[in-house]
């Protein structure tokens, strides 16, 4: 196979740079409607009779219910280890990126951050033409927990507002604990926090992680603000079709996450490799291209320079029919989620009887112990469950 090179010289650098200096800014801010997707009226039509226009073959956004664009290329950060991820996002913004998916969970959100400020100290990037994402843990669901989480991820990312940000799971845990429900918490609740947020301009846009159609329907139909994206698990091997469908029908983006599998066999496949090299590119190209295809927005993770090049150079090939029939094929329902407390996808199966038991299991533990999954690796992550904030 005769896949392209990507090579990261002073002359590509400075093309990335004049390419995103001379594009529209995904954060730049529209006229802001209620809800709505490219191709729709004004008139803000009811969500379940939208119909969403999927961007074009050659558009490297998308446009979300609430009229902010976002880069359809981003660079993951999960599982990005603290004193290499800040070097990644540097030199994802060098090679054009303005897409950067972040969480509080991912304990690396301060190296974010003061990439994110050294590379628009430097020139590389406008905050304008940034989006930033990042996500609420799942013990954050009370409307003051809500408030103080999202001012916690600001602070770390050294920013004033959020571009997107997501209920990181459809759980509702007790402050301080794994698995314990809290009984006096609700998404409901949560999801009017959120939508507080907005109207305080903390955040552009809000959506979730990790939900099924069910989920959304019964958020979305008590919300004010709609969702305006639906990060979820998406990969040749699980391809998701009847979620990602149901959601784009109601003007829902969609964003895939592990959408290379964590390579899960994918670069290896005879089918990968033969349309990888029908377009001269890697196999990592064409999985990526295959989601692009579905106008679903992918968010690679990588920490390797040329990887990162890589992984953004999506727009200079399409894949054709016959190459989605092949890649369709690969679906066997495989998924790299290990997480036990999902109900939803492959896992829940398994979780129906592992769920209980390790929150049973769970529940003297923190009695005894506290633990702030938005300060892991700093100073007050593990505390005794009777210690004062």
């Amino acid at each position: 196979m005769h896949a392209r090179q990507v090579t990261t010289t002073a002359s590509s650098l400075a093309a990335a740079s004049a390419r995103r200096k001379s594009s529209s800014a995904p954060g730049s801010a529209p006229a802001r409607r209620a809800f709505s997707v490219r191709g729709a009226s004004s008139s803000s039509p009811s969500p379940s009779r939208m119909v969403p226009v999927p961007p074009s073959r050659e558009s490297t956004l998308i446009e979300l219910n609430t009229g902010y664009n976002m880069p359809l290329v981003g660079l993951g950060t999960w599982q990005a280890a603290r004193g290499v991820v800040g070097q990644a996002v540097a030199d994802a913004l060098e090679l054009g990126y303005v897409h950067i998916d972040c969480a509080a969970a991912y304990a690396n959100e301060c190296e974010v951050g003061h990439a994110l400020t050294a590379a628009v100290a430097k020139g590389t990037v406008t905050r304008e033409q940034l989006f930033i994402t990042s996500k609420l843990w799942n013990d954050r669901r009370r409307p003051e927990d809500v408030r103080a989480a999202l001012q916690q991820s600001l602070a770390d990312l050294q920013l004033e507002y959020l571009d997107l940000y997501l209920i990181h799971w459809p759980v509702v845990w007790r402050r301080g604990t794994l698995m314990q429900t809290d009984g006096g918490a609700s998404l409901a609740a949560c999801w009017r926090a959120l939508e507080a947020a907005v109207d305080a301009g903390l955040v552009r846009s809000i959506g979730v992680s990790n939900f099924d159609e069910g989920q959304m329907a019964e958020l979305m139909a008590a919300a004010r603000v709609q969702p305006a994206v639906n990060q979820v698990e998406i990969h040749p091997r699980l391809p998701q079709r009847a979620l990602v469908s149901w959601c784009q029908k109601r003007g829902v983006a969609v964003t895939a996450y592990s959408p290379l599998a964590r390579g899960g066999g994918l670069f290896d496949d005879e089918v990968v490799g033969d349309i990888a090299a029908k377009h001269g590119v890697t196999p990592a190209q064409a999985v990526l291209r295959w989601g692009v295809e579905r106008g679903i927005v992918v968010i690679p993770k990588s920490v390797t320079a040329s990887r990162i090049a890589a992984n953004r150079d999506l727009f200079s090939f399409a894949l054709d029919e016959e190459d989605m029939k092949g890649m369709s094929r690969l679906d066997d329902g495989t998924t790299t989620s290990t997480s036990p407390w999902s109900d939803s996808g492959p896992t829940a199966g398994r979780n129906k009887v592992l769920k209980p038991l390790i929150s049973t299991l769970l529940w003297p533990v923190f009695k005894i112990i506290s633990v702030d999954v938005q300060r892991m690796g700093r100073t007050g992550f593990i505390k005794w469950s009777w210690s004062r904030e």
